[in-house]
């Protein structure tokens, strides 16, 4: 069971790297979104139960990150269209385990609208960001309305991270701050040189990360038991909308090294779809590929988690 549960939270932790991908959306893919958010909200009140669930997934989640920031951060840059293809696939490819959820109930008006707006809400950020010219933090300057900010971001991070669909990553790069802590401080988290600068950011982003959990689970359980569907309609809404937010991550990796400094692939569309035609080909190869990986991990879910990583 700890094995099984450090493994789901290390996939999970992937989430946080990836831009577009929820782990929320990875945690119900793996079975364990329900149960995550049970020992949240009822730490305090089955402080045993809840710790020996939380510890191997937070473990993993954090090894995760720490393992994975540079080789991540590698692979977009080397080439962002066919390594986020293959995320795309990976969050479409659950869409049918959810739709499950909620067969042979009624589809009512209410659950149109839920995906409507879950949908639009996502958008909208797309937009706020595509329209956003201010430049991205590279290194945070130490004031206490720094910290504050860090404090914040934490909050909205870890928030984003527990309701499924929305993209904690994908939220740090609209406010320009994911080079600042993804790249730059948990992809360089193990070089003790930086460590002074590194807990100055990690520190506070870790508080905020903890009160926005703790903050959001119990309203997310509240509402998933009283409007399975309309969440649930809501939650496939957010999934296909970040499925469109990655796409707008992709760039051209042969205008710059690094990632950040890329250029977007919708600023000059035909002429790279002209001249890379390989990675598109590879890149449909990698979006199938995480279509089958995604259903496989519902598949692995259902025959071997069953009852072994309940909380209660």
């Amino acid at each position: 069971m700890f094995l099984i549960l450090l493994i789901k939270g290390f996939i999970i932790g992937i989430a946080f790297i990836i831009p577009g991908v929820s782990g929320g959306t990875l945690a119900i893919y793996l079975g364990v979104y329900d149960k995550l958010l049970y020992a949240i909200t009822h730490v305090f009140k089955e402080f045993k139960k809840s710790f020996l669930f939380l510890l191997p997934i937070f473990i993993g989640l954090f090894a995760s990150i720490v393992l994975l920031a540079k080789l991540l951060g590698w692979l977009i840059s080397f080439n962002s269209v066919i390594t986020l293809s293959f995320f795309i696939g990976l969050l479409l490819g659950g869409i049918p385990s959810l739709y499950q959820k909620i067969k042979g109930n009624r589809i009512s008006i209410f659950s149109i609208l839920s995906f409507v707006i879950a949908f639009s809400a996502v958008m909208l950020l797309l937009i706020g960001k595509l329209n956003n010219s201010s430049s991205a933090i590279d290194h945070f300057d130490f004031k206490v309305w720094t910290y504050l900010f860090i404090l914040l971001v934490g909050i909205l991070s870890a928030a984003t991270m527990v309701v499924p669909g929305i993209s904690g990553s994908a939220l740090l790069i609209t406010l320009g701050v994911y080079t600042a802590i993804v790249t730059d401080v948990v992809g360089n988290i193990l070089d003790f040189s930086l460590l002074g600068y590194n807990l100055q950011v990690l520190i506070p982003f870790g508080v905020g990360a903890v009160i926005g959990i703790f903050l959001i689970s119990k309203l997310i359980e509240i509402v998933i038991k009283k409007y399975v569907v309309q969440t649930y309609s809501a939650i496939i809404g957010f999934i296909i909308a970040s499925a469109i937010v990655i796409v707008f991550e992709m760039t051209d990796q042969t205008t710059a090294i690094d990632f950040k400094d890329q250029t977007p692939i919708y600023a000059n569309l035909f002429n790279y779809l002209s001249d890379n035609i390989g990675s598109m080909i590879i890149g449909i190869i990698a979006l199938i590929l995480g279509i089958f990986v995604a259903f496989q991990l519902v598949k692995i879910d259902r025959l071997f988690s069953h009852d072994k990583d309940q909380i209660n």
